[in-house]
């Protein structure tokens, strides 16, 4: 019978599974670490898809096949990758207050997410498991602690804003992409007669009232997503236990 073909989520937790150092023979010449750190220089570098087996190997100076010592897979590169990058990151130390904290939780994220870019691909419907991932994955839901939440609205508070961060972020990514290096002067000279049009046909109230009115449109983008973040922590605070509409 042939052996059933290993899964995505198989090849990483065997990362994790594996042990790092075998009990007999000499040390491993590379770690977790150093093969992430391979990997992440070519992703910033080259991009995601850049990471295959072989250009690890070659960063690290050693052949490929000797990579698969160490990991089975890209996927399970990818795994170290994401873990890594958590381990790098400073976070600001927790202040007590939910709010305050889930905020700077959002902030770090984003900060990272628009550094390095492809970590979305790696992050998005791909849940980690490696040690970083998983100490900071409590220490999120520490924050929502002791809110008279259950475990369930825990993790849906959680998530949903780490969720969110991701949309959001993914959303800034494509609009830059879209936009290149246009000028809100050069935006505006090529789409203000269409607009124009739109606006004068009566047609669209309120289309028209966000083109003449609004002001989120136009401020910086650190400033835009701070706006947005209040609002989600806002519906946050209202499904609280003991609020109004709760």
């Amino acid at each position: 019978m042939p052996k059933r073909a290993d899964s995505p989520i198989e090849a990483r937790i065997r990362v994790w599974t594996r042990p790092p150092q075998r009990s007999r023979g000499p040390a491993p010449a590379y770690s977790r670490e150093r093969i992430a750190d391979a990997a992440i220089a070519i992703a910033d570098s080259d991009g995601l898809d850049a990471v295959t087996m072989r250009r690890v190997a070659a960063e690290l100076g050693t052949g490929a096949m000797s990579l698969y010592r160490y990991v089975e897979s890209k996927e399970g590169i990818f795994e170290l990758m994401g873990d890594r990058m958590l381990g790098r990151q400073e976070w600001r130390e927790l202040t007590g207050d939910w709010r305050t904290d889930l905020a700077d939780l959002a902030r770090g994220q984003r900060a990272l997410l628009l550094a390095h870019p492809w970590l979305l691909r790696i992050w998005s419907g791909r849940p980690g498991f490696g040690p970083h991932t998983m100490r900071g994955f409590e220490r999120s839901l520490s924050i929502v602690d002791g809110l008279g939440l259950d475990i369930d609205a825990m993790l849906e508070t959680v998530s949903l804003v780490d969720t969110w961060v991701n949309g959001y972020v993914r959303a800034e990514l494509d609009a830059k992409e879209f936009f290149g290096g246009s000028s809100d002067e050069d935006v505006h000279h090529a789409l203000g007669p269409y607009l124009e049009q739109v606006m004068s046909s009566g047609q669209y109230p309120l289309l028209t009232r966000v083109l003449t009115d609004a002001a989120s449109p136009h401020i910086e983008p650190d400033a835009r997503f701070e706006r947005a973040l209040q609002r989600i922590l806002a519906g946050v605070e209202a499904t609280l236990p003991g609020r109004r509409g709760a």
